[in-house]
């Protein structure tokens, strides 16, 4: 396939239209966490305290075991690759003893849950946590920061790890809930609008010409984001500039991803943003249109809308980053290709593309822990996320800037990556 074969691309907006500076973003993250913790929950105020050590424990598309309390990495055939108990990673010995044939017993448990509606499950239904995001995966040295001052010989030794998750969870509500950002609430809003700079690149003029060139081609261009409207003008604003709006044909906030894709139409209206009063209206759109912002909605009236508006037949991608919101439900749930954006390929860029991305890869430093390994696996041996991404990427990029580099009749091979090699 080629860039110039689609008559529409749907955006989404974190760690994909907008890059974030990973070795700031990622210890901010941890510290909103810590935070949380020492000042709503009570826990030692030791747990602000990071180091190298910590963030070294930070990787992508790890999995909490709450029957074990071990944090693993699991193979795309479900065997555990490494195990970490808070303290120290398992040996092989260890490994085999507490996980049979090294098999992950939830394993199919957790593939399957992928090919549902996720969005209806509890997190607390669940006998694991998936750490799938920069927003989340901070806080696995935080729960091994305060694991490690417990004895897991101690009765209550679960419980309490049972409790600390329960806290972590409730710190994602009062650090990420959307509607913080209006009431200036919890510690990361505040955080991020005072220091924007720190935390979020601009976009290159590279990148933004690309997006012209692609609307003076013909090729619709649709952002759907998680993010309510006030942190995306923000964070685009920022890394685009205050015209941002005029690269894009639809903007749909708070989507609500993953039901976006995977719930009834009938039960996902688009709503249109009130600029007068800063609120969502009443009032369900039908049909979508340019002049207006759109709250929530299903991804069959955005596709309805590029039938009805594109300028010629063609393929619909969704370009986004997270595998539960936007990697799998765009392919088991929509007749979109999908465009996968994974940071952790920034660590394997090719010659040319280190290059091209130079920019961008001066703000990755986090150095790979030895004990984790690579978040791809090995060619012998791939991860449980490398081997979603291969199943169900059309193409990978290390960084929606290397789009601005794909020649617009240049083919790409379903699958491949683009700009990075975990395997050279």
């Amino acid at each position: 396939m080629r860039l110039k074969d689609f008559s529409a691309l749907c955006f989404d907006m974190d760690f994909t239209l907008v890059n974030y500076s990973l070795n700031k973003f990622l210890p901010m993250v941890y510290d909103v966490t810590a935070r949380f913790l020492v000042e709503k929950k009570g826990y030692p105020k030791t747990l602000q305290h990071q180091d190298e050590s910590d963030l070294k424990l930070i990787r992508q598309g790890l999995i909490l075991d709450k029957t074990t309390h071990h944090f693993l990495d699991i193979s795309s055939t479900g065997e555990v690759i490494s195990a970490f108990d808070g303290n120290n990673f398992l040996s092989h010995k260890k490994i085999l003893e507490l996980y049979p044939d090294r098999r992950w017993s939830y394993f199919d448990t957790f593939y399957k849950g992928f090919e549902c509606d996720v969005a209806t499950v509890s997190h607390d239904e669940l006998p694991y946590f998936f750490y799938d995001s920069a927003f989340v995966s901070p806080v696995i040295p935080v729960m091994a920061k305060h694991m490690r001052s417990l004895s897991r010989c101690e009765s209550d030794f679960s419980e309490k790890c049972k409790t600390l998750y329960k806290d972590t969870l409730e710190s994602f509500n009062f650090n990420f809930h959307p509607d913080n950002f209006k009431r200036n609430t919890g510690f990361f809003f505040p955080e991020m609008m005072k220091n924007t700079d720190l935390y979020i690149d601009k976009a290159s003029p590279k990148f933004k010409n690309r997006l012209k060139e692609l609307k003076d081609n013909g090729v619709k261009l649709v952002l759907v984001t998680a993010s309510h409207v006030d942190y995306t003008e923000l964070l685009m604003d920022y890394s685009y500039g205050s015209n941002w709006r005029e690269y894009f044909d639809i903007v749909c906030c708070r989507a609500r991803k993953p039901g976006f894709f995977t719930s009834s139409p009938v039960s996902r209206p688009f709503y249109r943003w009130n600029f007068k009063n800063d609120s969502i209206g009443n009032e369900t759109m039908p049909e979508l249109n340019c002049k207006d912002i759109f709250f929530e909605g299903h991804w069959t009236c955005v596709d309805k809308w590029i039938k009805c508006n594109a300028t010629r037949p063609g393929r619909v991608a969704y370009v986004g980053d997270s595998f539960k919101s936007d990697i799998i439900p765009t392919k088991l749930f929509t007749s979109w290709d999908q465009m996968a954006i994974v940071w952790e390929g920034q660590k394997y860029l090719r010659e040319k593309s280190s290059e091209k991305l130079g920019h961008v890869n001066k703000k990755v430093h986090l150095e790979e822990n030895e004990e984790w390994g690579s978040f791809f696996g090995s060619e012998k041996q791939f991860t449980m996320t490398a081997g979603k991404l291969m199943a169900h990427s059309d193409i990978v990029f290390s960084n929606v800037e290397s789009l601005a580099s794909l020649e617009m009749d240049e083919n790409f091979e379903s699958g491949c990556f683009y700009d990075f090699d975990p395997y050279e």
